[in-house]
């Protein structure tokens, strides 16, 4: 049974007298940063040259530092970066002007777990994973309720380090809802893992070859993107909400039948050797060491994959419908 914290489990007064330091201040960091400040803790902005979220940051009521400055000044500082430009920022930035005994959060666990940056061992090493968006954890946390997160001790140079990643967890929400327990390795592999096989890499080639496969024998191409695409929401929110379960029993006995005839063809036992390989590669840091490699020379695989989608057949009938129909 996992361990999982909520509010009566952390308290904030490990963070009053701290300067809480936010590098990054897009999808994470902005929501981060207000959600800290709204919970009465005292943050501080930093930003890269350049960067465009300066300027948001100044809307929202920060005086945004030069992240050097920053580094000087913050006692704990959430590092959130992208994880192709954070081992850089760290190196240039942070590590030639970070206090010894400085602290260090992260939403994410790649950078700690596979050693792209190597933090002072006199640091604190927290993980505080909201498992959504920053808008999603900002409009949450207006709300007055929260969004689940991982949470995690990687190194615990102060003895109060697990007091702090949950302090820092209900300060940004996520205890309202609940933090589960669990390691930096943990929340690394099963993120990417299911990033890659289900939400972000199997879900969309499926509905792709599903696309595919109707307009080979000549269905129109609207009615394909409909079935294929758009009505994936009505499941996805029936399994959120209900669980495969549950939507099971929400759809027609139709439905039922079919997907018990057509799940295990699709996900056969070819599938599964496949899912093996794909764990394993990330589990043994195959996956990060051909990530970085492909950053390092422009991200190739990944601009030709968005620019292949952006210019395919189903975009094209996606942007129309979308004029056409205002969905």
């Amino acid at each position: 049974m996992a361990t999982i914290y909520y509010d009566n489990n952390a308290s904030l007064t490990t963070l009053q007298e701290l300067i809480l330091g936010v590098v990054g201040y897009g999808n994470q960091g902005r929501a981060h940063a207000l959600n800290l400040r709204d919970s009465g803790l005292n943050v501080i902005v930093g930003t890269r040259n350049g960067s465009t979220a300066k300027d948001v940051a100044k809307g929202d009521g920060f005086e945004p530092l030069g992240i050097e400055d920053l580094s000087s000044r913050a006692d704990l500082i959430a590092l959130l970066l992208p994880d192709e430009h954070a081992p850089r920022v760290y190196e240039k930035l942070i590590a030639p002007n970070v206090r010894k005994g400085t602290g260090f959060v992260f939403a994410h666990g790649f950078v700690v777990h596979h050693r792209t940056i190597v933090l002072p061992p006199e640091s604190d090493v927290l993980l505080c994973a909201p498992t959504g968006p920053g808008r999603q954890l900002r409009s949450l946390y207006v709300e007055g309720a929260g969004l689940p997160a991982l949470v995690a001790v990687g190194q615990d140079a102060s003895g109060q380090a697990w007091n702090r990643c949950l302090a820092y967890a209900r300060a940004i929400g996520c205890t309202r809802a609940g933090a589960i327990k669990t390691t930096f390795a943990e929340e690394t592999i099963t993120d990417l893992f299911c990033e890659q096989t289900v939400l972000c890499g199997g879900v969309p080639e499926l509905i792709k070859a599903s696309f595919e496969t109707l307009i080979a024998r000549g269905y129109q191409s609207e009615l394909a993107y409909i079935s294929c695409l758009k009505e994936v929401k009505l499941i996805a929110d029936l399994l959120f909400t209900r669980g495969i379960d549950g939507m099971r029993s929400a759809i027609s006995n139709t439905a039922k039948y079919g997907s018990a005839l057509a799940g295990p063809e699709i996900v056969n036992s070819s599938t599964r050797n496949t899912l093996t390989q794909i764990l394993n590669r990330i589990e043994t840091g195959e996956f990060a060491k051909q990530f970085i490699d492909d950053t390092a020379h422009g991200s190739t695989a990944v601009k030709e994959l968005m620019s292949s989608e952006r210019h395919s057949r189903m975009a094209r009938t996606g942007r129309e419908l979308q004029e056409t129909l205002h969905f």
